[in-house]
């Protein structure tokens, strides 16, 4: 068994006028779940669904399958159209010592790493903000099994929902944070491949 503590490195972020990579080491209370959700083929409402049902008459007609009524089945087909996501949760407090940001050095517009918890909040959410997340420039995530140390290798990942919270009335140093990382395609290196034969 391999336990990385989970990191997330946001890539290309536009921070002060600077293109910056920012490495965040969750430090502790981690939570971790790990997701797959089927997309169904058609969707249940609307006039897809009556589509649904003829196609599911059909399959009754021609084949020995007993589909039941067909009102409240999906017809679904495994063609990578799911997702595999991790959800994260994670508590951060003032003063952690774990790279939050572009240097591990702290005090500045894009590291926050042994700061007060609202500049670690105030980073995360910058860095957030500011990268284009997407298959042309995803995130990477390194988590357990899922990291260099590991048996599959790290992620390359977009956010889902991020946040992170403060409640004065409960903790003065703590606050709390949850992403969901939604596995994503790559497509860093096509791009800059046709580039290269553009060029």
């Amino acid at each position: 068994m391999t336990w990385t503590k989970p990191q997330v490195t946001i890539h290309n972020a536009e921070i002060g006028g600077q293109t910056v990579d920012g490495t965040f080491v969750f430090p502790s209370d981690i939570g971790l779940e790990y997701e797959m959700r089927t997309q169904e083929f058609f969707q249940s409402e609307g006039t897809l669904s009556v589509a649904a049902s003829s196609i599911l008459d059909v399959i009754a007609d021609q084949t020995d399958t007993d589909i039941g009524d067909g009102i409240r089945q999906e017809l679904s087909f495994d063609i990578g159209g799911g997702i595999h996501a991790i959800t994260l949760d994670f508590r951060g407090y003032t003063g952690s010592q774990h790279q939050w940001g572009a240097t591990g050095n702290g005090g500045s517009e894009t590291d926050a790493t042994g700061e007060d918890l609202h500049a670690q909040m105030a980073v995360f959410d910058r860095f957030l903000n500011t990268a284009r997340i997407d298959s042309t420039n995803p995130a990477t995530l390194q988590a357990g099994e899922y990291s260099n140390e590991g048996r599959y290798g790290p992620l390359q990942v977009v956010p889902e929902n991020p946040n992170v919270r403060f409640n004065s009335t409960e903790e003065s140093s703590v606050y709390e944070g949850s992403v969901t990382w939604v596995e994503t395609v790559s497509l860093e290196q096509v791009i800059d491949g046709s580039k290269q034969t553009d060029g």
